[in-house]
């Protein structure tokens, strides 16, 4: 029986394929065509200023590009234009901020009410009229920080300074470190000192601290504070978050590393594998934070976004920025010095 079985299924197949010709000349005598197949159109991918569109992403960013040139960039038609002197030459900044309608150097951290100007320097605080430069007084420590009502701040030695009175005592601060979890249950003497600090609101105190026990690398560690009440705090192991700055409407801060902070204590990570960045900035409506780096600007939707952590990317690069509601400009006027 085996050997009649392949010469049978090879008759079959032939008989198949006669009878597939057979109806192929059926007709006309001529093979019928093959169908066509049906045309797909796909929609174009929408364009980054569609995209900014969408998603109501708007407002005025100053930025530095590559060369240090200031820029003027408006959201979403993404118009850009180089910042001019009043003799027509480039406006020149690499590192810059901007509050009352000027444009302050890195580190200058202007009052509330725009009439003083303090920063660091040669491990001071120096604080000098806004309008003429003049020096007004100086202190032992760095950085400075304005409390919204007016009051200059600064860490010296192991303690935070307020108005040349204590506000934050060195057991204080030793207490929030020890919230870091390598120096939990740590019955030691631990030295910490504040490296940066930013004000949320006239009660809520961010602190950047840095903390060191013998024998071991340094330990950083973020803590919010609520009068003096440690409300939140967060650490990145060998990594320093600093270069705070706080949204329009005080309900988050973030470092210059994309790290976030809530008014409530919650800290966000930076979305992982974006570049390392250099300098943020929140957008007028608190959606977004703008991460900058050499090549790019990330926006990157913050927790008040409807989609947290979304990253979009605009092709910048930029060294620095600010970011202000549409309508509303910097000019090119600096602080006295």
């Amino acid at each position: 029986m085996r050997r009649w079985t392949t010469p049978l299924i090879v008759v079959g197949i032939l008989a198949v394929g006669v009878v597939a010709v057979a109806d192929a000349l059926r007709g006309d005598g001529e093979p019928k065509a093959a169908a066509e197949s049906p045309t797909i159109t796909r929609p174009a991918p929408p364009t980054l200023r569609e995209v900014l569109r969408r998603e109501a992403v708007t407002g005025f960013v100053l930025y530095s590009d590559d060369q240090c040139r200031l820029h003027s960039l408006l959201l979403p038609s993404l118009v850009d234009d180089v910042v001019r002197q009043e003799n027509g030459s480039d406006f020149t900044q690499c590192r810059f901020t901007s509050a009352g309608g000027r444009i302050l150097e890195e580190g200058d951290r202007m009052s509330p009410d725009r009439t003083l100007v303090a920063t660091c320097q040669g491990g001071r605080v120096v604080v000098r009229e806004a309008e003429s430069g003049a020096q007004r007084r100086s202190y032992r420590g760095c950085p400075p920080a304005w409390r919204p009502d007016g009051r200059l701040m600064y860490p010296q030695g192991d303690r935070i300074i307020e108005d040349g009175r204590v506000l934050f005592t060195s057991q204080e601060l030793r207490a929030a470190a020890r919230s870091h979890p390598n120096l939990e249950g740590f019955s030691g003497r631990i030295f910490v000192h504040a490296t940066d600090l930013a004000w949320l609101d006239e009660e809520r105190l961010i602190v950047s601290l840095e903390a060191r026990v013998p024998g071991v690398e340094p330990q950083f560690l973020t803590a919010l504070f609520l009068g003096k009440a440690l409300v939140g705090a967060a650490s990145r192991f060998g990594q320093v978050s600093g270069s705070w700055v706080v949204s329009p409407a005080g309900s988050f801060a973030a470092s210059e590393d994309g790290s976030i902070v809530a008014r409530d204590g919650d800290f966000t990570e930076p979305p992982a594998n974006l570049p390392t960045g250099q300098a943020v900035a929140f957008s007028p409506d608190e959606q977004w934070l703008a991460y900058v780096t050499n090549a790019s600007i990330y926006l990157i939707g913050t927790p008040r976004n409807t989609a947290p952590g979304r990253i979009i990317r605009l092709p910048i690069a930029a060294q620095d920025l600010t970011w202000e509601p549409a309508g509303v400009t910097t000019g090119t006027t600096t602080a006295a010095r």
